[in-house]
């Protein structure tokens, strides 16, 4: 009957942790830089090899700036502490966003508009595709 119990209560502590969903540190600037080019998300754009050379250290850079800036959020401060950060994120955002933007070919910038008019769409707060200018959630009426 113990064995049964302390399966059962390990089974549910499994079951917990997984649907809390994937955890930890974010992955090292360098290997999101490489992730990017292969999401999903991205994929429609079908990047040269130029342009990934050329992207990647913007990337790099955005990244390693960005988690410094995420590194200020007080712990415990849940949301309300991403959202006091969300404009200074927008704004360290925007100049890689525009640079990366600057790159595409016209047929990647209708897809760029595109991507970019359905996440306004979703939040009207959207700021960009490439650097998760989302508008951190949807607005509070």
């Amino acid at each position: 009957m113990k064995k049964l119990v302390l399966s059962v209560t390990l089974l549910l502590g499994m079951y917990a942790v997984k649907a809390q969903g994937p955890g930890g540190p974010p992955l090292p600037p360098a290997e999101r830089a490489q992730a990017f080019f292969t999401s999903e998300r991205n994929a429609a754009f079908a990047f040269t090899q130029d342009q990934k050379t050329k992207i990647t250290p913007l990337l790099v850079k955005f990244y390693t700036s960005s988690d410094s800036l995420m590194a200020t959020v007080p712990a415990g401060s849940g949301r309300e502490g991403f959202q006091e950060i969300a404009p200074k994120r927008a704004a360290l955002a925007a100049p890689y966003e525009q640079a990366i933007v600057a790159m595409l070919t016209p047929e990647q910038k209708k897809t760029y508009d595109t991507a970019l008019a359905a996440a306004k769409e979703r939040n009207p707060n959207a700021t960009g595709v490439f650097t998760g200018g989302f508008g951190g959630g949807r607005p509070r009426n």
